[in-house]
């Protein structure tokens, strides 16, 4: 679609798409391998993370950004072109986020993808197996984001819907599980349950696999590798679905 039109019936298009793009803009603010046994994640100890973040504990882009980096070097190699780039935000309730430069979708330039973190992450002392783990689901989302054109994006105005939004960020689970990440995944959900507003927690267990339903799902892809194929169009919804499925 061109966005630069002279005439009136181009202009009407170009306001279609502005506002297509702001509905997308706000549904993403209001969110956030071949085998899971043949694939191990490639997570930090405590003490390398220590060494690593060293004096920069009090900057969460500094001592974030090598670890997406490697994250991404690592799990996610689809990415090695991609424009990523690492800011802070802030929340009561949640600690990373994925966007995209809505004015660069709308100019029709090169996408440019942000992973935003939540200083508290450090502050509050996240596991770091868990944050690992928290970051390929970021991750996930931008490899999610960055494939095909951008008349696919326009599909996000679906999360402006909860049962889209629940796929969406389950859909991020699936994938950071199948490349390895589940236990750091169940270390972060523990976590994040803990430090979190007690209210928000029932939306969180809605939106995004539990604990007991990511070993449950790690114990299907085990015996059942193929499910991932099935499970990443039919992303499952509750514990139920999961032990079902065949």
């Amino acid at each position: 679609m061109t966005l630069w039109c002279g005439s009136q019936r181009g202009l009407a298009s170009s306001q279609v798409l502005i506002a297509v793009a702001w509905f997308i803009f706000a549904a993403l603010s209001a969110q956030g391998q071949s085998s899971p046994a043949a694939q191990v994640a490639d997570c930090p100890t405590a003490d390398h993370q220590a060494a690593a973040t060293g004096g920069e504990a009090n900057d969460p882009i500094a001592a974030a950004r090598p670890e997406i980096q490697r994250i991404g070097r690592s799990s996610f190699p689809e990415l090695v072109h991609i424009d990523l780039r690492v800011r802070a935000f802030r929340s009561q309730s949640d600690y990373f986020r994925t966007r995209f430069s809505w004015s660069r979708f709308l100019l029709l330039m090169r996408m440019r993808y942000f992973v935003d973190v939540n200083p508290a992450l450090f502050q509050r002392q996240a596991p770091s197996d868990g944050t690992c783990a928290i970051v390929a689901h970021e991750l996930a989302h931008v490899a999610s984001l960055s494939r095909g054109n951008r008349i696919r994006r326009l599909g996000l105005i679906r999360l402006i819907f909860r049962r889209y939004t629940v796929k969406f960020e389950r859909g991020a689970d699936l994938e950071a599980i199948h490349r390895g990440y589940g236990v750091g995944l169940k270390a972060y959900r523990n976590w994040v349950y803990s430090h979190i507003p007690p209210d928000k927690v029932q939306p969180k267990l809605r939106t995004y696999f539990s604990p007991e339903e990511i070993t449950a799902i790690q114990m299907k892809l085990q015996e059942q590798p193929d499910l991932f194929e099935y499970w990443k169009r039919h992303v499952p919804t509750n514990l139920q679905e999961i032990q079902l499925a065949r």
